[in-house]
Order: C-alpha cells, then sequence, then structure tokens
C-alpha cells in the first residue's frame, strides 16, 4: 500500500570549495587550521633526528643526507613559514582568550601577550647562540 505522505529531501546549500577565500578572516582561521599539518611534520622530523642521534654517527650522517634532498629542503621551508605564522596567531590570540586580573582588574591585551614574545626572543637568541657555537 503506497504512504500517503509525501517524501521531501532536506534543503542542502552548496558551498564552493573554497568559500573560505570569500573573507580575511576565513582565510586566516583555514591557515592557523592548515599550519597545524606542518607543526605535526615538524616534529616527525625532530622526533626522526633524535631517533638517529641516539642510534649514532651513522644514522645520523644517513639522516643529514636524507634532510639535504631538495624536496625535503623546499617543504622544511615551507613548513619553518606556516610554523611561524601558527605562533604568531596563536601569540595574537592569547590575550582574547586568557582574562588575566591583577588588584580585580583586567590586564592589558599587551601585559598578557608580550611576556610570550619575550620568551620567544629569548629562547631563539640562545638557540642561535649554541647553533653559531657562541656557548
Amino acid at each position: 500500500m503506497p504512504s500517503a505522505v509525501p517524501r521531501y529531501r532536506p534543503y542542502e546549500r552548496r558551498m564552493p570549495l573554497l568559500w573560505w577565500l570569500q573573507r580575511w578572516n576565513y582565510t586566516w582561521f583555514i591557515l592557523r587550521e592548515l599550519s597545524s599539518a606542518f607543526v605535526a611534520w615538524w616534529v616527525v622530523v625532530t622526533l626522526i633526528q633524535i631517533a638517529s642521534i641516539l642510534e649514532g654517527p651513522q644514522a645520523y650522517a644517513a639522516f643529514q643526507a636524507w634532510m639535504a634532498q631538495p624536496l625535503l629542503i623546499i617543504v622544511n621551508i615551507v613548513s619553518f613559514i606556516f610554523i611561524l605564522f601558527h605562533t604568531l596567531s596563536w601569540f595574537r590570540l592569547v590575550p582574547q582568550a586568557m582574562l588575566p586580573r591583577i588588584g580585580g582588574k583586567r590586564t592589558s591585551a599587551v601585559m598578557t601577550g608580550a611576556p610570550m614574545y619575550v620568551v620567544w626572543a629569548v629562547a631563539s637568541v640562545v638557540v642561535a647562540c649554541f647553533a653559531l657555537g657562541v656557548f
């Protein structure tokens, strides 16, 4: 026996593939989310590097030869740019997400965000000194 209730399809709004390019804040959000993949890549490479160091000089030499491939150099440069973007975008968001108070008054965005940049700069100088052999 046929059903008396007609069947309707739900409305499905079509979204273009690049919908996020229509507004800058959407683009910023998608790029920040995409940058997480490059952060993951950087972590994996670092773990592989640590494992090769622990295995000895031959394993580390093989790791260095692998990292010297032109494609990996390009991927690592792009990863570095995205990691900088990821870091700066999250540093920019922290004052909006954290609402610390001193003496019952909310601190300014500069007072909340500035310590992160200072620690980042100090850590960068320390790493650069080690890399350049100053220490």
